[in-house]
Formats: structure tokens, sequence, C-alpha cells
């Protein structure tokens, strides 16, 4: 089947207007010229009229007149529509039932290359790739098989796992649940894993004889909801780890200073850097070979709690340009650093303060021209001080 074939609707369940304006209503609007037939169907869930995405996303369903519908949260920014068309195309040839933007392979790895807050994730799937499970944000069929099989509506699964559980459905249908490449950045202002357990426990209950599954949450198995030893410890080894690993990639001592060093997940961290600082700015660059598809030469910019981010995918020597561009009282975060690329930039950083941080599932990454006074509290703590190093109150400015 080829793009000019293809009928998409787009359904979303959405709680927060502005949210909603600011993202996905814009991505479609400034996309639309390529794609003009796609057709939007927003579900107004502002008053609780929904008691589930479920039942929300299959009264999209019932409206939608063409042929692939595809769910995608309030909160997405999409960057090509044409992706979406050229994923619906490869689904029948592929024996797919379910594609989505980003999952999870058995062997843990996440497919599907997106832009979670601040940080690249996932390899491209330059075709579609099967998975275990893909993530909620974003995950298309077709409608006719939506018809036939809706949606859970369970109140397990009223907000979690409900894509997980389609996706399970679909492979006992002798169908394949997959990723395709569909760029999108998803602005998420918040994690909610109220139950959670919940839903995987539903999840695991309904599909005994699929598990273990890989999620995006964590991995659903026999023994998901079961007791986890000495939970308050778990930390250390992966804080031995990162340690160890962060210690190999500092610059060498002749290179310029840094303020600090720290273990921790920048995508978690980057509003309470905002929140100290309201109203600024923080410019960030997603440091790659040029495997994300941002549709726009010009960084996207996006309101985050009381401040603005202004986000781009760039090259190494992209990098060392805005770098070298860098003005006092500027603030820049660059993120998917490889150690290579670090040592590239450590000649080219400005006299700013400056934090490396480490996080197993994002890499490395580097925060510019943030005072230490308006450093998130949680850098101070143990957990975020790698073996060896002194912690981020004791630090001295660059």
């Amino acid at each position: 089947m080829s793009t000019e074939q293809v009928s998409l609707s787009i359904v979303c369940v959405y709680n927060n207007p502005a949210v909603r304006a600011q993202c996905l209503d814009r991505s479609i609007t400034l996309l639309r010229d390529d794609t003009p037939d796609v057709e939007y169907l927003p579900v107004d869930n502002v008053n609780g009229t929904y008691p589930s995405a479920g039942a929300a996303l299959n009264h999209g369903v019932s409206l939608a007149r063409n042929d692939f519908v595809v769910f995608v949260h309030q909160d997405v920014f999409l960057h090509s529509l044409t992706a979406l068309k050229e994923a619906a195309a490869a689904m029948q040839s592929g024996g797919f039932g379910l594609l989505g933007a980003v999952g999870i392979r058995p062997d843990g790895r996440i497919t599907g290359r997106v832009r979670d807050r601040v940080v690249l994730l996932g390899d491209r799937a330059v075709r579609p790739a099967e998975v275990d499970s893909v993530d909620e944000v974003l995950f298309m069929a077709p409608r006719s098989q939506l018809l036939r099989e809706p949606l859970t509506e369970s109140g397990d699964m009223a907000w979690h796992a409900y894509g997980v559980e389609y996706g399970l459905r679909v492979r006992k249908l002798g169908l394949r649940t997959g990723v395709a490449d569909m760029p999108l950045t998803h602005n998420s202002l918040s994690t909610n894993v109220d139950r959670l357990d919940v839903a995987h426990q539903a999840v695991a209950a309904g599909y005994p004889d699929l598990l273990p599954v890989r999620t995006t949450c964590g991995v659903i198995s026999v023994k998901t909801g079961g007791r986890v030893w000495l939970p308050a410890h778990r930390w250390r080894y992966r804080w031995l780890r990162e340690s160890l690993t962060i210690q190999r990639a500092q610059p060498a001592p002749s290179g310029p200073s840094l303020t600090s060093v720290v273990l921790a997940d920048i995508r978690e961290d980057v509003d309470r850097v905002i929140s100290r600082s309201p109203g600024r700015r923080l410019d960030i660059l997603n440091v790659c070979a040029g495997d994300f598809a941002d549709s726009s030469p010009r960084p996207l910019e996006l309101t985050r709690g009381d401040g603005t981010i202004s986000v781009a995918a760039r090259s190494v020597k992209e990098a060392e340009s805005a770098l070298a561009d860098f003005e006092p009282g500027s603030r820049l975060l660059l993120t998917n650093l490889s150690r290579t690329d670090l040592a590239t930039l450590t000649p080219w950083l400005p006299a700013a303060p400056r934090v490396l941080g480490l996080h197993t599932g994002i890499g490395l990454w580097l925060l510019l021209g943030v005072p230490a006074a308006e450093l998130p509290e949680e850098w101070k703590a143990q957990r975020a001080t790698p073996l060896g190093q002194r912690p981020l109150a004791a630090a001295s400015p660059a």
C-alpha cells in the first residue's frame, strides 16, 4: 500500500486544553500543508466524562472516517505526519496489527527514536520492527480491527498498560506488535504511576502464557507485584556502576574544571532546574548523528512549568559552534553525549558554571551556565554524588 492510499485519523483524549494547544494542536497545524487529508479528533475529558483512556479512545474510533487510527497523548509534538502514513502503509505487508512510535524489545533495548522531554531515546526503526510492547504515547491500528477488537475499558487498566494489553491481544490474533519511525517530542511534565502496579497485575493475569513481557515501565512477569528485597538499598548497585562510568568519562585534568559531577536523570530534574530560576530560557541540544527526523531547521520552543525550553537535535560540529557562541548569562544543556563527544567538546567549553551528569538510561549530559545556588537540592544527596567526588554543596564555582 502506498502512502497516497493511506487515510489517517488522529485521536487524542485530553484533560488540559492548554497543553494540547501548545503541543499536539500546534504540530498538526504546522504539518497539515503536506498531509491535509489527516483527520484530527480530540476527545474532551476535562470533566472526567470517560472513566478510562480506552473508553475515550474507542469513542474516537467510532467517529473516525479513515482506515487507520492513531492514538496520541495531548503533550506530544509530532514532527512528521508523513511518517505516520508511511508506518500505516507498512502495517499490512509486515503482518502488524499494532505499531507504536517507541517500544521495548525482548532483550530490553528501546526501539523507536523519540524525544522524551529533553533527551533522545531509542534505536531507529528503519523498517517496522517487532517488540514486546509499545508505549501508549503514540500507537496505531486499522480502524476495522479496532471496531472488532476495541481497546480495553477495564478499570484496572484505565490509564496504564492499555496499549500493552492490546499488543498482547494482537499477538493472540496471529498478528505482530511493532515499532516504526514516527518522530515525536513528548513534553511530559509529570510521571503518573498511580495504580500502575494494578494495571501490570491485570495484564499478567490475562496473558500468563505470553510472560514475561517488557514494557517502558518495567517487566511484567508471573512475579509482578511480588516482594522486592532490600528496596531501600537497590540504588547503591547502580550508583557504583555509574560512579565508575563517569570517572572514565571526565575530561583530562588539563581541561577546564567542572563545577560538579552528579548521577541524575536530567529528564526528571530539568523542571527542578527551571523552577529555581523562573522565567529563564534553557537551550537544549540533543547531540546526535542525524538520526532524529526533526522537520524544522529551527529549534522547537515549548513551555515547561515557569520557564521555556528551546530544543534541537544537532551534530557534534554544530554543538561546537553553539559552545563557541555561548553568551554570559545563557543556559545550555547538552544531552546524548558519548565519551568521545565529551572529549571533542571539552576544548570548546565556555568559562561558565558546569555540571556533568550521568544516568544509565540516558547516558552523559552537560549543563552550562546555571549557578550552584540554583541547582536542585536532590543533587547534593549521597546517591547523586559519584564515588570519590565531592558532594555538590562542597563544589567550588567554575
